[in-house]
């Protein structure tokens, strides 16, 4: 028996039933699921339909909302470009800023840094976004990042002093975003695309928010709490950097094995200090290196992110010490548990 066959139909993750049944039971359509042995991927297993009405299946080609597993994708990009000197990951973010400064509980000036920014560790606020329904006015980042119309939240602030402590900030990445596009003078998706996404074998993977008309046909369509479908299958996520995402399981388990390589220096596309800067945890007690979510497991050190946008919710963890990893990807809030009942199935078969 396969593992991937294992993890779907063994009962006891799923409360008793299997994991077809879990997904009808919970209004799920459709997930995706890539599971990565000795540094390749293994097997990808999908199940459902892209959406409901009409029935078409889904594929591994299939692309869902990433939701905040953008962030270490974006923070790959950032490593790359300290890499080639272009960055700082240490130096004061106001030298790389054209036009916009923070504004601060104090009204004082604070050095904030990329280090600091990537590891939720700056201070600022802004924990994630909602989006934006088809047909409505989508902001700038100049605007998301002031909280005016017709952005749909608060503006970006430093709430605290840097580095006092953990403090998740989806917003921070949106900052980030803009000193790249003012250092590198690029579009954000051509950017993210020669950074990243072509070279680390992402194949099917764009940032486009919206997505052009010749990709609508390649998604999944989301399901909201009231499992009832998004408008045109999806909200349009303007915060690209920290949820702009659009990608398949398969090609982010590409982007895992590469990080993994790199910590075995054997990638030509990363360093191996900066893959253990990426994950080693950036502070005491901090839950995060740059970009990835850190912890342990029996076999060792893991990595990953979680990814939550409305009608979207996915995982990917991966573990150096044997190559191994999980990718899963799925459209319904109903079911947002499913997600973590895979990845612990996953744990529990490959003794992590």
């Amino acid at each position: 028996m396969s593992k991937i066959i294992e993890i779907v139909e063994n009962k006891k993750h799923y409360e008793g039933i299997t994991l077809t049944e879990r997904m009808a039971e919970c209004h799920t359509s459709a997930i995706s699921i890539t599971i990565i042995e000795n540094f390749e991927i293994c097997e990808t297993y999908t199940h459902g339909v892209k959406r409901r009405r009409t029935k078409e299946k889904l594929t591994a080609d299939t692309l869902f909302q990433a939701g905040s597993i953008s962030k270490p994708v974006f923070a790959a990009a950032v490593m790359r470009l300290v890499e080639g000197g272009a960055l700082n990951i240490d130096t004061d973010i106001s030298e790389y800023l054209v036009d916009y400064n923070v504004p601060t509980y104090d009204n004082q000036k604070h050095k904030i840094t990329l280090r600091q920014i990537l590891s939720h560790h700056a201070g600022l606020n802004l924990h994630g976004f909602a989006g934006y329904q088809q047909g409505q006015k989508i902001p700038t980042i100049e605007q998301i990042l002031k909280g005016a119309f017709p952005s749909n939240h608060l503006r970006l602030k430093l709430i605290k002093e840097p580095e006092s402590g953990f403090q998740y900030s989806g917003g921070g990445y949106i900052l980030a975003q803009k000193i790249v596009t003012d250092v590198c003078q690029l579009n954000f998706c051509d950017l993210m695309n020669d950074l990243v996404l072509s070279p680390f074998r992402m194949v099917h993977s764009t940032f486009a928010q919206p997505l052009p008309k010749d990709k609508s046909h390649d998604i999944a369509f989301g399901y909201n709490p009231h499992n009832l479908q998004l408008r045109g299958g999806y909200n349009i996520m303007p915060e690209l950097s920290a949820a702009g995402l659009w990608t398949t399981s398969s090609d982010l388990a590409a982007f895992g094995i590469e990080i993994m390589k790199a910590l075995k220096n054997e990638s030509a596309l990363l360093k191996r200090n900066t893959a253990e800067l990426m994950t080693t945890k950036a502070y005491v007690n901090s839950p995060y290196g740059l970009g990835f979510a850190v912890n342990q497991s029996k076999k060792g050190l893991t990595f990953g992110h979680g990814g939550s946008n409305f009608g979207f919710r996915s995982n990917m963890v991966f573990c150096p010490d044997d190559g191994s990893g999980i990718v899963v990807m799925q459209n319904s809030d109903i079911g947002m548990g499913i997600r973590n009942e895979v990845t612990n199935a996953f744990k529990e078969i490959f003794a992590w």
